[in-house]
């Protein structure tokens, strides 16, 4: 099924995407490995390893527990990011957090603000989460923009681990109860 915004449109991963979302990956391996918390290793990179990691996101999504998309353009059906909305533990608490990346190509161009309240719709008519978080390392400003342009509000900071380093992330929360 796809969810369509203005200019974007999202929909959930398949199996027959897995070429698609490797070329993605390694056309933006630099920066999203500059931002995310997880271990990439070659193999990840493969085809073989996109085939894997959609088809853990198709039981994810069967399980409740992670909503993953892509997203891709009205006009062309191009193919300009990706979003997951996913439930983690943290101290015991169950807590909803929103990841995204969006093609070197097609920053800057207000597609993920697009995408993003397009998958938080998604979120609280489909699915029943009541809020969501996001990080961001604070000299991303483009993703911070993304995030309350969006309606998050900034709740704190935390730190996370990016390439076996400690790195402060700005915190965003958003109550998706408001939301129409």
């Amino acid at each position: 099924m796809k969810y369509e915004a203005e200019r974007i449109y999202i929909r959930a991963w398949t199996i027959e995407d897995a070429s698609l979302l490797q070329e993605f990956q390694a056309g933006n391996r630099e920066e999203i490995e500059s931002i995310t918390a997880s271990e990439r290793d070659e193999a990840f990179y493969s085809l073989d390893g996109q085939t894997q990691l959609i088809e853990k996101w198709v039981e994810q999504a069967k399980e409740g527990t992670r909503y993953s998309f892509g997203i891709f353009l009205q006009d062309t059906d191009e193919l300009a990011g990706e979003t997951s909305l996913f439930r983690i533990e943290l101290n015991g608490a169950e807590k909803w957090v929103i990841g995204y990346a969006t093609d070197r190509l097609h920053q800057g161009k207000g597609y993920m603000s697009e995408a993003l309240k397009r998958v938080l719709l998604f979120a609280k008519h489909e699915t029943g989460i009541t809020q969501v978080e996001a990080g961001a390392v604070p000299d991303n400003t483009g993703s911070i923009r993304v995030l309350l342009k969006a309606g998050f509000q900034e709740s704190g900071t935390h730190d996370v681990p990016i390439r076996g380093v400690m790195k402060k992330h700005r915190m965003f929360t958003i109550s998706l109860k408001d939301m129409e």
